[in-house]
């Protein structure tokens, strides 16, 4: 009587662990990734978002200035 042991080990092509990225295999729960998303996106707005408002509020002001001073003269 032969055994079959095909279920006494995972090989590597029936492992999902070892196909997926490692960023995947250790999942954590739904409300974890949202809050990781969540932060990841407000890091985006105040690294990317915020100086690009202020910088373009400045080139408005400087070209608001600059069209006052033509206009008045001084």
């Amino acid at each position: 009587m032969e055994m079959d042991h095909r279920d006494d080990y995972k090989s590597p092509t029936n492992n999902r662990e070892f196909d997926e990225p490692p960023s995947r295999q250790r999942k954590g729960s739904g409300r974890i990734s949202t809050a990781a998303k969540a932060f990841r996106a407000i890091t985006a707005i105040v690294v990317f978002g915020v100086p690009l408002v202020a910088g373009t509020a400045a080139l408005i002001g400087y070209g608001v200035h600059k069209a006052f001073k033509r206009i008045t003269g001084k």
